[in-house]
This record gives structure tokens, sequence and C-alpha cells, in this order.
């Protein structure tokens, strides 16, 4: 059995069971909802492009909720129960499985973003009159990496846990660790070393320390490309006052969502493979 199976199966499963609509119609409505928050605060600049920066905001706080509740059960739910044992029964090794659990429940929340967002994109043309649509699509690709990357930390913590209370207890605490409570770091460090909360410009060590989490780095990428479409929003150059050292160029925040793709994944496929499952 290959890793195509399993995902295959993974994708079905989910279709059958409602959850990739049940993302569909979360996504649509809370970020399409969203994306029209700034034409309801009197002294924004109301456009499309701050719709969409509005509705990215959200997204980085919804996204890693969606993928770790698709993903956090895929292999523990199936250890805990013992079909782990009959699914390595037809054959397949632990790598093949987690690929497969890895890939099959990325097509899931690949999906639901990327129907949920062409969905939501009808409410914000609707609001505006209008949709920049290359920057749409930037940051629906964004979304959708940010969607795999939590898949992946998801997997990852399924892989290493032997029980759905544990994997739960992880997820929570990737998610409450990396998507709410990451600011703080880059909050606390300024104060230590400048005396004070951040005010008019920051140094750009900040800037990287927030976007050393896959939100912070998914958000990093979304205003790059927001403000590449137009350049009077306010953009890194701005906060930083002067020019973007090389430190935050846009491959270093691609790589950090890399990193927190593959490194957990890895992790959790060590342990996987030296657990006993008896």
């Amino acid at each position: 059995m290959s890793w195509r199976i399993i995902a295959r199966r993974e994708l079905s499963d989910a279709i059958q069971s409602r959850l990739l609509w049940g993302l569909v119609a979360v996504i649509t409505v809370m970020i399409g909802l969203t994306s029209t928050v700034p034409l309801l605060l009197p002294e924004a600049r109301a456009s499309a492009l701050m719709g969409l920066g509005a509705a990215s905001e959200f997204a980085a706080m919804l996204v890693p909720i969606v993928a770790l509740v698709a993903a956090y059960l895929s292999i523990a739910g199936e250890r805990e129960s013992g079909s782990l044992r009959i699914l390595l029964g037809l054959e397949p090794n632990r790598r093949t499985i987690v690929a497969g659990k890895f890939v099959g429940r990325s097509a899931v929340v690949v999906a639901g973003l990327g129907i949920g967002f062409m969905l939501a994109s009808l409410i914000t043309w609707l609001a505006y009159g209008s949709l920049p649509v290359a920057t749409f699509l930037a940051v629906l690709g964004l979304t959708v990496v940010l969607g795999i990357v939590f898949v992946g930390i998801a997997v990852g913590i399924s892989a290493a846990t032997a029980t759905r209370a544990r994997a739960m207890t992880l997820g929570i605490a990737s998610y409450l660790s990396l998507a709410l409570l990451w600011d703080l770091v880059p909050q606390g460090a300024h104060l230590i070393v400048e005396g004070g909360a951040p005010s008019g410009t920051v140094p750009g060590w900040f800037l990287l320390l927030e976007g050393l989490s896959p939100s912070g780095a998914y958000s990093a990428l979304v205003t790059r490309a927001i403000v590449a479409s137009d350049s009077s929003i306010p953009g890194p150059a701005d906060l930083l006052g002067g020019s973007i050292p090389f430190y935050l160029e846009w491959w270093v925040f691609a790589l950090v969502l890399l990193t927190w793709t593959a490194v957990p994944l890895i992790i959790g496929y060590r342990m996987f493979e030296r657990a006993d499952l008896n």
C-alpha cells in the first residue's frame, strides 16, 4: 500500500464525514465577514486591500485551529483504537503512513481553505465593489501554506503520541504558543532590551522575533504582498524607519514556514518509528 492510497482514503473519509464542508462553511463566513471590518471603522481608509489585510490577520488565528483539528488525531486516534495495527497489516511501513496522513489531511485543509476563500472573495467584492485579484491569490496561496504548516505540526504530534488525550493536549499547547501567545516573546524582549513597549519605529530584531512563529511568518509575507500592491500602506520599512536588513527578506520567513512543517513531521516520525504498538 502506497502513501497515495492512504492520502486518498483520508480525503474520502473527510468528505463522507462532512469535515471538508464544515471547514468550507467556517472559512467562508468568518473570513468573508472579517474582510468587511474596515468598513465599520470611520477613521480607516476602507478598501479591498485593507479588507484582505483584516481577513489575513484573522486567518492567522483561525487557520491553525482548522488545521490542528483536522489532523491531530490522524495517527493517535487510530493508534488508540487499535485500527492502526490493521493498517500496518496491509503492508505499508510507518514512514508511508506518516506521509500519507500528512498529504491526505493537507489535501482536506487545502480544499477547505481554497473553496472557503473563493466564496469569501464574493463577500469582499460585493462589499468594496472590486477585488485585487493578484493580491487575493497571493494571500490565498500564503493562507494555504499556513494550513499545510499546521497540518505538519499536527501530524507530527499525532505520530509522537499514543493517545487522543495527549495529542489534544499538545495540539492545544502548540496553538496557544505559536498562534496566540507568541507575540509576548518580542514584546517582552523589547521591554527588556529597550526599556519599554514598542512605539513608533522598532528595531529589526523585533520584526524577526515576530516572524519566527508560523503565524508571524505568514503575516510578514502577507504584509509584503499587500504593500507590493499599494505602497501607501505601511510596511516593514515604515516600522523600521529605514531600509530592510537581509534577515527580514521574504525568503527568511518562507524558510521559517518550511522548518515548522518539516521538523515536527521528522521528530514525530522518529518517535512513531520506535514506538511499540502492541
